[in-house]
């Protein structure tokens, strides 16, 4: 890393290192902490009114007694960690963490991987292992670069004196990438909320020259109304019906009462583990081990990240006042609700670079191909048997080869 020498940023090397005073407090807090009484609710098995008591409880244990988050550490040291200074239009700077590789070819293409919620960085280290177990730096095809978004893990929080958006997250890791010297040219993958980040990264900057996503929530545009679904499409969205149904409260919690929500986590490690292990058991294929799961969960806790990074969210619901409505919109209130699907079907966001698209069944949003053929110029899509939300975690041998396969298209080889 350090004979990289293209950086215009400001950067220094980064290495997880957590005060034993700190991890001692958060096994004191779990400890400490109240489980909760058994309830009809969560004796539910199958947890249809959210996270169960049995796992709840043994998560608990295992948390104070058992897990060993220096393990994690030590995995995340593997790779190169970097805090990038990013200096944005105004002039104001934010320190961007980042994990990577970096290849010796002089031809490696630059490809930046984008985490959603309730995901980090730590997503893609099962996806950067696939790449480091089948490629050296010497014939490594690209340049890899997993940023925390601002506000995320050890990246700065968004400024607390005004908005922050998820166009000025990308703007700031744009501006990380050219600082990195890749204004030539670079593709961006993405999941969740970084697949409205790479949207609009691809849709605004010319350098980034290619989008590829495993997440486009939508819902069905007109002009895909009539495009016949195929049985794997169609079975996959009778499972999502459930998620929009009954799984998508959260959404309006973050969006609406913002500030309210970042307290109530922030004060006991047990409630941020049931709102976040819900979404890790349920928005998965096969569920994750307890530690990787709280693994994700130290990481919020020891990083504040939730209440620094659960901004997006106040951009998927509208905020402004509708004044007068017509009858029609006032029948279609309850019905509609306040939620909204951004970016992705928007015609300001519609990327014409080429765009690949993986879909995987248990996706909570599973959007076919022909819906999400509408959103930009898809010109590569896979389906697959297995994988669920998290896709770069749950399946991150079929997700890279997805996005090696996308880039030997588009960018030809190398």
């Amino acid at each position: 890393m350090v004979s990289y020498t293209q950086f215009t940023l400001e950067t220094r090397a980064f290495r997880l290192s957590t005060p034993p005073e700190a991890l001692q407090e958060l096994r004191d807090l779990v400890r400490l902490s109240k489980l909760g009484p058994r309830t009809y609710e969560n004796s539910y098995a199958g947890g249809k009114y959210g996270v169960e008591y049995e796992w709840m409880a043994e998560a608990k244990e295992r948390w104070a007694e058992g897990f060993d988050w220096t393990a994690v550490e030590a995995r995340v040291n593997e790779f190169p960690n970097i805090k990038a200074k990013v200096v944005d239009d105004d002039g104001a700077s934010y320190s961007i963490h980042f994990i990577g590789l970096f290849s010796q070819k002089k031809d490696a293409i630059p490809l930046m991987c984008i985490h959603g919620w309730p995901g980090s960085f730590l997503e893609f280290i099962g996806f950067l292992s696939a790449l480091k177990a089948k490629y050296t730096s010497e014939n490594l095809p690209y340049h890899v670069i997993v940023p925390s978004l601002p506000g995320y893990a050890f990246s700065d929080s968004p400024p607390v004196d005004r908005d922050w958006t998820i166009q000025d997250s990308a703007r700031l890791l744009h501006k990380l990438m050219e600082g990195m010297g890749f204004e030539g040219g670079y593709a961006v993958q993405g999941g969740d909320i970084g697949s409205y980040t790479a949207r609009i990264m691809a849709r605004t900057y010319d350098s980034c020259k290619a989008l590829h996503l495993n997440f486009c929530a939508m819902t069905c545009p007109e002009e895909a109304a009539d495009t016949p679904l195929e049985e794997y499409e169609r079975e996959a969205l009778e499972r999502s019906d459930k998620f929009v149904k009954f799984g998508t409260a959260y959404v309006m919690e973050h969006a609406t009462r913002t500030a309210t929500i970042g307290f109530v986590l922030s004060s006991s490690p047990l409630a941020l583990l049931a709102w976040i292990g819900e979404k890790f058991l349920t928005w998965t294929h096969e569920t994750p081990s307890m530690d990787e799961i709280l693994a994700s969960v130290t990481l919020y806790w020891l990083t504040q990240t939730f209440p620094r990074g659960v901004y997006p969210y106040r951009q998927e619901v509208i905020d402004d006042t509708h004044g007068s409505m017509t009858d029609a919109e006032c029948r279609r209130v309850i019905k509609d609700g306040a939620k909204r699907y951004i970016f992705h079907p928007d015609p300001k966001y519609y990327c014409e670079k080429p765009m690949g698209y993986s879909w995987f069944p248990y996706e909570i949003v599973p959007v076919p191909k022909a819906w999400a053929a509408t959103t930009g110029n898809l010109v590569w899509y896979r389906s697959h048997e297995k994988g669920g939300h998290f896709a770069a975690m749950e399946q991150p041998e079929a997700l890279l080869d997805d996005v090696e396969e996308f880039l030997k298209q588009v960018w030809g080889p190398k």
